[in-house]
């Protein structure tokens, strides 16, 4: 979760750095010799050692305290010297800096480019000034943006626009983090500024993609829109629960909300989709909390709303979802089952890489990997490993070897790590090629 801490990635890391050791240096000789001239004296005078005719009444000593008053006032100018000079650039803006506008909001961060572009990571050219715009939605909570590899952090108030600025140095995948607890999936508010050669991010910037990585740019606005909002971080598209309901098959759906203080029936249509989008609270469906979700409203327009809404029916797998039909004496009969249009041909395309497919399938919203634990086991160090698993109601202990993550990722119900839950992680074996699952596997084994 650090990547690039040990480096100094931005222009100003090394004096941030060095005001950060002057000043720890200088307190930790300052307690050194507090804390042994208190042992020294304890020792020194202490009542078995000390006969009473032998004990003075010091007055005053003129060196000692010009000495005491000096010193730390010497060291103190130390300390503000460099602090203030590192906290002057840190706050000192460039006139020719590349703006970006982020918008942090339980629990996603979208960055949105001068030329109309969002996305949910940031990527920015080596070598060039970026400033950094911030706010969060009313009626949201305090956030904390917060690049380690950078040295820089800044609050994230609603209702107010914050700054900061950085120019990386060197070309890399940094995290970013939310350094501020904001609630119940503050650990999951994390992303990536990605630093990229100038070519490759002019080339980018000037496509269609959402992410240098895409092979096409989003099929629709519904899709862009679910990925630079952050729907990504709470609903999923194959079935499995992250925080919110998944969108698969969600459309014409019968389900149990508690509205009002009062537990009802609904079919999940239009309507239903757009309060959810636009009053989140009005009805919560049942066995998910309430207040997680932000009220989209200032954020989207009619048309954008239209586009999610078109998207997310488009999880029942037909090109806008079928409508739920209503039945005689009022009640609601099944949806009709959507034609599947025929596949289009696949086109050539490079070969899988295993980080963005960790990072574009939502593996990350249940598998950390730094060594935490979320909803699933870490990836950290998981190769090789010996894990205790549960096949068939039975306890066995496995070796977490490559046919072990290959199984995982196929079928990840048939061994279940003890102390984990069982049924959330879909089976990747019936969405993933094969290329792809190797791939996967490759940068688990990576992941020391």
């Amino acid at each position: 979760m650090l990547e690039g801490f040990n480096q100094n990635v931005s222009t100003f890391a090394a004096d941030v750095d060095r005001a950060f050791w002057i000043t720890t240096g200088i307190s930790i000789a300052m307690f050194i010799l507090v804390a042994g001239l208190m042992v020294l004296f304890i020792v020194r005078y202490h009542h078995s050692r000390v006969e009473p005719g032998e004990i003075r009444n010091i007055r005053d000593h003129l060196g000692l305290e010009i000495a005491w008053t000096v010193i730390p006032t010497i060291l103190l100018f130390v300390i503000f010297y460099y602090g203030y000079t590192s906290f002057r650039d840190l706050r000192t803006m460039p006139g020719d800096a590349f703006t970006v506008d982020v918008l942090g909001k339980r629990w996603s961060w979208t960055f949105t480019y001068p030329n109309g572009k969002q996305t949910a990571e940031l990527y920015v050219p080596v070598g060039k000034n970026i400033k950094l715009i911030m706010g969060a939605p009313d009626g949201d909570v305090l956030h904390s943006f917060f690049v380690p590899a950078f040295r820089v952090k800044e609050d994230v108030v609603p209702g107010r626009k914050t700054h900061i600025w950085f120019n990386a140095t060197k070309p890399g995948r940094y995290d970013i983090e939310c350094a501020e607890y904001c609630g119940l999936s503050h650990s999951k508010m994390l992303s990536k500024v990605e630093v990229m050669q100038a070519a490759d991010f002019d080339a980018w910037y000037a496509s269609d993609k959402l992410s240098p990585h895409d092979t096409a740019a989003p099929k629709s606005q519904g899709e862009m829109l679910y990925k630079t909002l952050g729907c990504v971080s709470c609903h999923s598209l194959d079935g499995s629960i992250i925080v919110g309901p998944s969108f698969a098959g969600l459309f014409g759906k019968e389900v149990t909300v508690t509205t009002g203080g009062k537990t009802r029936r609904t079919v999940v249509d239009d309507a239903y989709l757009e309060r959810a989008i636009r009053a989140p609270g009005a009805d919560v469906a049942e066995g998910f909390p309430d207040g997680v979700m932000p009220d989209l409203s200032g954020q989207i327009d009619a048309e954008q709303l239209k586009a999610l809404v078109t998207f997310i029916k488009e999880q029942n797998g037909s090109g806008g979802g079928a409508a739920p039909e209503t039945a005689p004496h009022g009640e609601t009969a099944p949806a009709a089952t959507p034609t599947p249009e025929p596949a289009a041909p696949k086109e050539a395309s490079a070969a899988p890489d295993g980080a963005t497919l960790f990072n574009t399938k939502g593996c990350g919203a249940c598998h950390s990997l730094d060594g935490s634990k979320k909803l699933g086991p870490t990836l950290k160090g998981l190769y090789g490993s010996t894990l205790t698993v549960v096949t068939d109601g039975k306890n066995r202990e496995v070796t977490a070897d490559e046919a072990y993550l290959r199984s995982s990722v196929e079928t990840p119900n048939a061994d279940i790590v003890e102390g984990f839950a069982p049924g959330l992680m879909p089976p990747f074996g019936k969405m993933l090629s094969a290329e792809e699952i190797e791939a996967l596997v490759t940068y688990m084994k990576e992941l020391k």
